[in-house]
């Protein structure tokens, strides 16, 4: 049986995830060099094996089901994690999508929800219907690599090549330890010259909750 709850090992919470070879926006920018689809991780390495799709289209059906925001509240409500990420592989494909996301944050008033999306003309068509609780941030991605998201966006996200031109809030997942211990950036640029990265064990979000925080208006990611 597959589980409809996925569990990042670098993150502190449950999450879902659906296969991004079915995105809306992000299928057109993942032939766009310089988006941040270009390459993206969830379209390679395991995620194209049959049996990681096989388990995300079950949980599309569970995401398209009548049933699903009951089901999936009640999965959350039994979790002891305190936080929800959405899609750390696809996205929202319909308006009803986001409403069903919407209703489950609203029935788990003690999660935090991150909704990050390309989709934000869906999202926008969903919240003149419905109203978004307190405990979730819809992130709206910048779509070009360097590329600031525009003032006007409530909450956003952007994927920068140098640190120093951050937009908001640095990620710093990508030199922190599982134990939460943040090795430099000197010594992060030391160990990927010399291929040592993975001996590292980094990615991990640490104490950070800036990603689920609706006053946290923009955080950007480093691209590795």
């Amino acid at each position: 049986m597959v589980a409809m709850l996925s569990k990042p090992k670098k993150m502190p919470g449950d999450s879902f995830n659906i296969s991004a070879f079915g995105c809306v926006t992000g299928q057109k920018l993942a032939k766009i060099k310089g988006s941040v689809c270009h390459d993206c991780y969830a379209m390679k390495g395991a995620y194209p094996w049959p049996v990681v799709q096989n388990a995300m289209q079950a949980r599309l059906d569970f995401l398209n089901a009548d049933n699903f925001v009951q089901d999936m509240a009640g999965l959350l409500n039994k979790s002891r994690k305190d936080t929800m990420r959405w899609f750390d592989s696809g996205d929202v494909r319909s308006v009803a999508h986001c409403l069903k996301i919407i209703a489950v944050a609203k029935l788990t008033p003690n999660k935090k929800h991150w909704i990050p999306t390309k989709e934000r003309k869906l999202w926008q068509e969903a919240l003149k219907m419905d109203s978004l609780p307190a405990n979730a941030v819809v992130r709206y991605s910048a779509t070009m690599v360097d590329d600031a998201p525009p003032e006007s966006w409530e909450n956003s996200s952007a994927v920068v090549t140098d640190i120093q031109k951050a937009i908001g809030k640095l990620c710093e997942a990508y030199r922190t330890k599982k134990n939460g211990e943040m090795i430099t950036h000197d010594e992060y640029k030391t160990a990927k010259k010399e291929k040592a990265i993975g001996k590292l064990d980094l990615g991990y979000c640490g104490k950070c909750r800036a990603c689920w925080s609706p006053a946290v208006k923009t955080v950007s990611y480093p691209k590795h």
